[in-house]
């Protein structure tokens, strides 16, 4: 899914619209999520789903100003891309999300998300997180 602009029903206004780069590995959930994030009223630049190499491409391709990132992904997990988004551009902001990793575990903080989202995640606890990244 490329960009689009915001679902007409139950349409949201955020703080500032941001750009955002979906990267999970269950592609049904990346797309789901993305209906969320455009009914909350933001961009998504892309959805990835085919493992973290292919997340640092579409990072260097499209600079959103936020990624939301899976922690269980192929081809380098979320903690490695995180590390590695941070070293190319220290200003992005990461919401890590995850069903089995929990925030306290040591790798999750090494990475320095900007928010942790706890699967199953509700489209409040979203927007929640997208406005406080979005200062």
């Amino acid at each position: 899914m490329e960009s689009s602009e915001p679902a007409e029903t139950g349409e949201r206004q955020p703080r500032r619209r941001l750009r955002l780069l979906i990267a999970d590995d269950d592609r049904t959930f990346a797309e789901f999520l993305a209906e969320l994030c455009l009914s909350a009223g933001h961009e998504v630049v892309a959805i990835e789903s085919n493992g973290g190499l292919a997340v640092l491409n579409k990072f260097l391709t499209y600079r959103p100003d936020v990624v939301l990132l899976d922690i269980i992904m192929p081809k380098f997990n979320g903690f490695t891309i995180a590390h590695h988004l941070r070293s190319r551009d220290e200003q992005v902001k990461i919401i890590m999300m995850s069903g089995l990793v929990q925030e306290d575990y040591p790798s999750a903080k090494a990475c320095k998300p900007n928010f942790w989202l706890q699967k199953p995640i509700t489209f409040d606890t979203l927007c929640s997180a997208l406005d406080s990244v979005a200062d």
